[in-house]
């Protein structure tokens, strides 16, 4: 995966404007489902407090849903998308690579030259996600491990790992 360069005002005003474009239309589709499930399965209400109608609205909750899945599913690679859409791969690559983080760093510390791209991958990619969603807890812990990385390395060595990244080598870890 090649790591890209995202201007951070664009993706923060992009992915906002995704997400409340997405609550308001699945809250619209989750109404319309609800009602017309409610219309054409729902019996008369004879007691008010006895009968609901919350298994319709719940089925037209899930239907919008899948729905918004579908769409997402099928925009995901529009222009408009396509930080957000990098971002989203990057996250999703970050938890395969932590869950196999302690055996990625026994290997760095053998010498294994796939666990040091890696390791380099990792850490300038979440370094990159976390200045993108503003995460300033956990950024300076990321920041001690790029300098020890750096330090074994060579500051030059780590971009070039860093670029060398493919999915395929978390398969022999």
């Amino acid at each position: 995966m090649n790591i890209q360069t995202i201007n951070k005002s664009t993706y923060r005003k992009r992915l906002n404007h995704v997400s409340v474009g997405f609550v308001l239309v699945f809250a619209l589709f989750a109404l319309i489902f609800g009602s017309f499930f409610i219309w054409a399965f729902a019996e008369p209400i004879t007691d008010p407090e006895t009968q609901s109608n919350f298994r319709y609205n719940l089925a037209g909750v899930v239907l919008a849903l899948a729905t918004m899945a579908m769409i997402a599913n099928s925009i995901k690679r529009h222009k408009y998308l396509q930080e957000i859409y990098y971002v989203w791969q990057l996250k999703q690559l970050h938890n395969r690579i932590y869950r196999k983080l302690a055996n990625i760093k026994a290997k760095q510390i053998e010498g294994d030259d796939n666990a040091k791209i890696t390791l380099a991958f990792y850490y300038k990619t979440l370094k990159q996600v976390y200045e993108l969603d503003n995460n300033t807890l956990t950024i300076s812990n990321v920041n001690l491990e790029i300098n020890k990385l750096q330090q074994h390395l060579g500051v030059e060595e780590f971009d070039v790992m860093a670029e060398q990244f493919d999915k395929k080598l978390l398969d022999s870890f």
